[in-house]
């Protein structure tokens, strides 16, 4: 009971506040309780307003950034989304609630357990796992309608947006020295453009190389 308190007052003061918020977005966060997602040593820290940091500099996004990018994804009921990279599974189920078919990549197998049970919890059946690396995405189910990547990289593969849908976008954190700003790519035929999105502070995920990148 305590926890359903302290997920509904993140939820209005941290979430409820962002511009652009809609009715059913929301109810995907009060429906959801992030404790459910946190690491059992964690779990005091489930409502914080900040990132929380794991190993190898995955991270567990903090709430309201974790709104933000769905926010700015703007998945449709219809669309399918890629998720490279699934952290603890916070930001799958989120987004369970807004599309047809939210597919996750994960390399790291404790990250990817830790997701699949949090998922199968909150009884989602629309949410599927693969263990693949990440850098890879997974193209056996491509094209995609949109594309997240959960963490920062210094620049988009060619690898991953190939496999968007045509006009299709991807969400991704940039790093340019010590700033890191969300973009949303999107694909026009053989074209891409980007839109800054918001600046935010994320650390950057380690498997992602500048190699085999996208320059703008």
């Amino acid at each position: 009971m305590e926890e359903a308190v302290l997920n509904k007052n993140m939820v209005d003061g941290q979430i409820k506040p962002l511009n652009g918020m809609s009715q059913r977005l929301l109810s995907a966060f009060y429906s959801l309780d992030r404790n459910d997602f946190m690491p059992e040593t964690m779990k005091k820290m489930s409502y914080v307003e900040k990132n929380i940091i794991l190993e190898n500099n995955r991270t567990i996004l903090k709430p309201d950034l974790v709104a933000k990018i769905a926010l700015n994804i703007n998945l449709k009921s219809h669309e399918n989304v890629l998720i490279v990279g699934s952290s603890t599974g916070y930001l799958s189920a989120i987004l369970s609630y807004q599309a047809e078919t939210v597919i996750v990549v994960e390399e790291d197998e404790e990250l990817l357990v830790k997701s699949e049970n949090a998922i199968k919890k909150n009884n989602i059946n629309n949410v599927v796992f693969i263990k693949n690396e990440m850098v890879r995405g997974f193209s056996n189910q491509s094209p995609f309608n949109a594309i997240i990547i959960e963490g920062a990289i210094q620049e988009v593969p060619t690898n991953i947006l190939d496999q968007l849908d045509n006009e299709g976008r991807l969400l991704a954190i940039i790093q340019d020295g010590d700033i890191c700003s969300a973009k949303l790519f999107k694909k026009n035929g053989n074209s891409i453009s980007d839109q800054h999105l918001f600046n935010c502070s994320v650390p950057t995920l380690n498997v992602f190389k500048k190699r085999n990148s996208f320059s703008f």
